[in-house]
């Protein structure tokens, strides 16, 4: 035992005295002592050539390949037996926690154990203690790296499927640079992502995280019995409200101060109305089941939220290329991305899932019987470019809600289709609905095909932007303009709904070179914008080279419009300030989930 730590306390002294690496005098140092490197070389191939052994690793091919390449020389641990130069690396795993990693992945504490054993000598072997710290630190130190760059997890498997957006790309990303004692540091720090958002999100990050580590907790607001709250109302909470609006930042602890005691005064009601502005609430300052829920987070909630929102951005940047579409389904909201400006506007996205969904699924392709599916109708996290606008479309009404939900009123009323617009057609031949005997047919065994006409009732509305996709779904126009004025708007069949649809074709008209914008506005019925050719403008030309459009036409994008369907329930507006919005589809659990194991 004393000869181990007489061995230990020689290579400290080695390292000691080179603090700056030059391999030929620690070579020159580490002959003169009853330390061999050569020994440790041995030992670090024999590892590398145990099969069980490299199934620890997770890059197990990666670093046989890099360290036979350099002849098994050690990267890290004739370091590390130094503490001040063992310290920098471990405070790049521990401080994995600030862009939502747990440094338990990258094995801390293993490598922790490690340190403590050579620096004991409660060790059974000196080489084979440091050819076990040399690999494992290689092998977290390469996860990290990637990690930190391409993010954690895949967003495939973590949400399941439903994630088709393009992945980020790095020209220069070298994983194996960040195997050089000398240059780590240098090489972590420039493969940091950039992305002012990502920045922003890990600043705050690093504050939540110690808040949290002091022991603070967030308050929990007893609301049992509670079901409404507004300004004039008798309450004992508003002490309670006001110190989770100050822990969760909206107001300052000078602002908490203006809340009564025993009730709801109206002052307090701004405050208030400033959560519900951050959350995307409706601000009417009163209290219900969605303002109480989103107020009684936890810090933890709030952590895990900023993390989520962290590997979001590893997976997928943005297009630095206008112009462009997204559509963030959480926030319920389409952007416009001109050259050097935005526009936003309202939409609706699909229904969540039920809470049973999984459950279902599952039973159902247990025993085969698919018939029993449980409904889907989340819009999904996609990439595409729009190719072309349909003005005054109809509907092919599929057959999920054909069977789901039309069947019992064609059933009930056999005039039913006729007066909501539909067409049934057998064999692409039009038969008349009402003289169908459709309590004749199961749901699933419906023969015909329903199309709802175009016009203003169509649930299309006056057009839709079609683009390709494995879901079948497409943004259109829509006859119920009254859902916009709802905060949450996750009431669709999948496809997404959009307030403007005028505004939306006239910017996609920038990718028709026959066409402009001001001639989608014509087509559509409403006057041009350019004051010039309103003068001139007759919507009952009929000569006019370019019409409002009263049948079903087709419009084709020269140049496809991109347009990316976004899940962010943190973002930051024009003043860098975050708005948080509820995650209607529970992404984020799936999301901390992948990333945990």
């Amino acid at each position: 035992m004393k000869q181990r730590i007489f061995l230990i306390s020689i290579l400290v002294i080695l390292v000691n005295s080179c603090k700056k690496p030059n391999q030929e005098k620690l070579n020159s140092l580490v002959e003169r002592g009853t330390f061999e490197q050569s020994e440790l070389v041995k030992t670090i191939e024999v590892k590398l050539s145990d099969t069980a052994y490299v199934k620890q690793l997770r890059f197990a091919d990666t670093l046989i390949h890099y360290y036979q390449n350099n002849d098994f020389k050690p990267v890290w641990s004739l370091y590390m037996v130094d503490d001040s130069m063992a310290q920098p690396i471990l405070d790049w795993f521990y401080d994995c926690r600030e862009e939502g990693f747990k440094p338990s992945y990258y094995k801390l504490d293993k490598i922790q154990t490690i340190l403590q054993e050579l620096k004991s000598g409660k060790i059974d072997s000196l080489y084979g203690t440091l050819a076990d710290l040399e690999l494992l630190v290689s092998d977290n130190m390469l996860s990290l790296h990637r990690d930190r760059v391409y993010g954690r997890t895949d967003p495939q498997v973590a949400l399941k499927g439903a994630y088709h957006l393009p992945r980020r790309t790095y020209e220069d990303f070298d994983l194996l640079d960040v195997l050089d004692y000398k240059d780590y540091k240098e090489v972590l720090n420039d493969a940091s992502i950039k992305d002012t958002a990502y920045v922003y999100l890990k600043d705050m990050l690093k504050q939540y995280l110690v808040r949290m580590d002091s022991g603070e907790k967030w308050s929990l607001i007893d609301t049992v019995g509670v079901r409404k709250l507004e300004p004039g109302d008798t309450t004992e909470l508003m002490p309670a409200i006001a110190l989770k609006l100050n822990q969760i930042q909206v107001i300052s602890a000078e602002e908490a101060k203006d809340a009564n005691p025993t009730m709801y005064n109206k002052d307090f009601a701004k405050y208030v109305r400033r959560f519900q502005q951050r959350y995307g609430l409706y601000d009417d300052a009163i209290f219900g089941r969605n303002t109480f829920g989103l107020l009684n987070e936890s810090i933890k909630d709030r952590i895990d939220q900023i993390a989520a929102n962290m590997e979001r951005i590893r997976w997928f940047k943005e297009p630095e290329e206008t112009p462009y579409v997204t559509v963030n389904i959480p926030a319920f909201e389409l952007t416009l991305h001109y050259e050097d400006s935005v526009q936003t506007m309202a939409v609706c996205v699909g229904k969540p899932r039920k809470y049973d969904y999984d459950e279902k699924l599952e039973k159902a392709e247990k025993e085969g019987k698919y018939w029993l599916k449980p409904s889907d109708h989340e819009t999904p996290q996609i990439y595409s470019k729009i190719a072309y606008m349909v003005v005054n479309p109809t509907w092919n009404v599929p057959r999920s809600i054909i069977t789901r939900e039309m069947w019992w009123k064609m059933k009930t009323d056999s005039h039913y289709l006729a007066n909501a617009g539909y067409g049934v057609f057998y064999k692409k031949r039009e038969v008349r609905s009402d003289t169908i005997n459709w309590r004749k047919y199961t749901p699933s065994k419906i023969p015909f095909e329903i199309i709802q006409k175009s016009g203003d009732d169509n649930a299309l509305g006056r057009v839709k932007f079609i683009f390709p996709n494995r879901y079948s779904i497409y943004l259109h126009d829509t006859p119920q303009k009254s859902k916009f004025r709802w905060t949450g708007r996750a009431v669709s069949h999948g496809c997404v709904r959009v307030e403007d649809p005028v505004l939306l074709g006239e910017f996609v008209s920038l990718g028709v070179d026959t066409m402009d914008s001001d001639d989608f506005r014509v087509h559509m019925g409403y006057e041009p914008r350019d004051s010039v050719r309103l003068e001139e403008y007759d919507p009952l030309d009929s000569t006019a080279r370019i019409q409002p459009i009263e049948d079903t036409r087709i419009i084709r994008l020269n140049k496809q419009m991109p347009v990316f369907f976004l899940y962010n329930t943190i973002w930051f507006d024009k003043e860098w300030k975050p708005q948080y919005r509820n995650d209607v589809y529970d992404k984020n659990k799936l999301i901390i989930a992948a990333m945990s194991f």
